[in-house]
């Protein structure tokens, strides 16, 4: 039996009011990251031990359709759900990982139109905070193992299933610390990787000037989280002086923030852009044409969250997000931290612009490297991506499925390290008119159940299409 045949034989009504069950559950746990930063995180709650409540969670549901599930914790309160659905065959395939995220970043609840923890359901729409970002994707990857479950048939691969805590802060408490203390979890059992891994970010649809492109996402820019430290001398805030570290730091982070990038075209974001009719945005930045490169991404992407979001696959970035500096009105500081957010392009020799952006800042501030995690690619001409592309073409004669690169970061960065390729493919479908891009760690986090059952049975058949034993 193919694997599209085996999923029109799904209950897929039922199969997504189970999805969406999950889903409002998942997001009632406030898993929130970092789970020690205080109720004005969460909304009022208290989100310690959220990661492993929300692990948890996953486990008892797996374990209930009979798959073998566990919770392990790098700390306490910081857990990971793993399961496996052995493969049936003797001699099987190197596993597929369906890989996710339990926790989620912190909300400003007074900004919010609904409870961000409350989960509920409202015209279609589940509102709150991780619906995006990404319990949507756990909850459908949930479905899809109790799909498999329920099913006939043999299977040439083990599927793992790995809902992990800590991917909003680098990974060191979930991905990166199980590929590095426990590698088993993503092999086989004859010791081999997996052979591809399922992850967040793509496969959702936008629409650009009438066409529907689902992005598929084979690559994503690197990351180095920058640390400016400054120091002086204190004193009252009456007297002042220049050896202040407030005004040190503010001159380093308006230097760095007002630093241009040039363009570069990667083939990847080319083949992207092709895909969305925005040839001329390609020809601008192949040829670093930055006057027309800004016409015609105002031209052809009217929503400005798509805009940035090219504009970012396009160049190397730099990004202050944090600064902390003086304690008191009257007095002057003596030391004072921001952080800085850079990512890089594939291409980018990331301790070279480090070193720049060190010597840009000025010899007044300490600039270091947090975190350096490399921008990373895989085939796109590869078996799974083939199935994600025919399964959407099926489910959605009318859209185009085209490569893509990500500019945030995913825990595909900790299971590189073992060689497994991974692939954002979380399948939506949306409607022109919702702001999918902007609800990521956004205000109002929400996701169309409508989106949740197109993408729900596409996500079945290509897994099911990669792990089955007859695919005739």
């Amino acid at each position: 039996m193919s694997a599209e045949a085996g999923t029109a034989l799904v209950d897929w009504q039922g199969a997504t009011d189970e999805v969406v069950e999950h889903l409002q559950a998942l997001i009632r746990i406030p898993s929130v990251n970092p789970p020690d930063g205080g109720a004005g995180l969460a909304a009022g709650r208290d989100s310690r031990g959220g990661e492993t409540a929300a692990a948890r969670y996953c486990a008892d549901v797996l374990a209930g359709a009979g798959i073998d599930a566990e919770v392990l914790q790098s700390e306490p309160g910081r857990g990971s759900c793993f399961a496996r659905l052995a493969a049936t065959v003797r001699d099987p395939e190197p596993p597929l990982v369906l890989l996710s995220h339990v926790d989620v970043v912190p909300v400003e609840a007074d900004a919010w139109s609904r409870d961000p923890f409350g989960g509920e359901l409202v015209e279609g729409v589940v509102w709150g905070r991780g619906a995006v970002d990404m319990k949507d994707m756990v909850a459908m990857e949930l479905g899809v193992m109790l799909a498999l479950a329920r099913e006939d048939g043999e299977r040439r691969r083990d599927v793992i299933f790995a809902a992990v805590a800590d991917e909003e802060a680098g990974g060191l408490f979930g991905a990166r610390n199980w590929v590095e203390q426990r590698p088993d979890l993503f092999r086989g059992a004859d010791g081999r990787p997996a052979a591809a891994a399922l992850n967040e970010v793509g496969g959702y649809s936008m629409t650009v000037g009438g066409r529907r492109v689902y992005a598929i996402q084979v690559a994503e820019k690197g990351i180095i989280w920058t640390r400016l430290t400054a120091t002086g001398t204190t004193g009252h805030g009456s007297m002042p002086h220049p050896d202040n570290a407030a005004i040190k730091l503010a001159a380093a982070v308006t230097r760095l923030a007002g630093e241009s990038h040039p363009a570069r075209l990667t083939p990847v974001v080319a083949d992207f852009l092709a895909a969305l009719g925005l040839a001329g945005v390609a020809d601008a930045a192949a040829n670093g044409d930055e006057p027309r490169l800004r016409e015609e991404l105002e031209r052809g992407t009217p929503d400005p969250v798509l805009r940035r979001s090219l504009n970012a696959m396009l160049r190397d970035t730099v990004t202050p997000t944090v600064i902390r500096v003086g304690q008191k009105m009257n007095v002057i500081p003596g030391f004072g931290q921001a952080e800085i957010d850079v990512r890089t392009l594939p291409d980018t020799d990331q301790q070279e612009l480090l070193d720049h952006l060190a010597e840009l800042a000025g010899s007044d501030v300490r600039v270091e490297g947090v975190l350096t995690l490399p921008a990373i690619s895989w085939p796109e001409d590869a078996e799974i991506v083939r199935l994600m592309e025919a399964a959407l073409r099926r489910a959605d004669p009318y859209g185009e499925p085209a490569p893509m690169m990500s500019t945030p970061g995913t825990d595909a960065k900790a299971l590189v390290l073992l060689g497994i390729p991974t692939y954002g493919f979380a399948p939506l479908r949306l409607d022109p008119e919702v702001p999918f891009l902007s609800l990521f760690h956004g205000h109002d986090e929400r996701v169309p159940v409508s989106a949740i059952a197109f993408g729900l049975p596409v996500l079945h058949e290509v897994v099911r299409g990669f792990v089955t034993a007859d695919q005739r």
